[in-house]
């Protein structure tokens, strides 16, 4: 034990356990109901919180699917796609932008009007700002 010079002792720092697991139950009286929930602590790792998290649904549970329709836009904003013509390297690079279509059903949508079914698809985003971004970005 050290003292300081005011004459008391010092404090000793709080022993920190690097590794913890947390695990979380929707419902703790009967676990088998609800979904679990393990967190995964580390100070190796990070010491801002949680590594890793593992969610576990009901045994049964099915997400649902997600029916985007072709001309129900979200908002107002355009959606920003760029793309390349083919997998060539030299293949060129081109932007299409769509005024009133969902941005889900762009990428989900096994053909779009002005995009070869060959395309490979680089970037997509919502907003005026994306193109001016994307035009920067590859020179359009």
């Amino acid at each position: 034990m050290s003292i300081e010079s005011r004459g008391r002792k010092a404090e000793t720092p709080a022993v920190k356990i690097p590794k913890i697991n947390r695990t979380y139950y929707q419902y703790p009286s009967k676990p088998e109901i609800g979904y679990k929930a393990v967190w995964y602590f580390d100070d190796n790792i990070t010491k801002n919180g949680a590594y890793k998290v593992e969610q576990t649904e009901v045994k049964g549970y099915k997400h649902p699917k997600v029916k985007a329709e072709k001309g129900k836009a979200y908002s107002k904003l355009p959606v920003v796609l760029v793309f390349k013509s083919s997998d060539r390297a030299n293949a060129k690079v081109k932007m299409k932008v769509f005024a009133n279509e969902n941005i889900d059903y762009i990428m989900t949508a096994p053909k779009l009007t002005g995009v070869p079914e060959t395309a490979i698809i680089l970037e997509c985003g919502v907003g005026n700002s994306f193109i001016e971004k994307y035009n920067l970005k590859y020179n359009l």
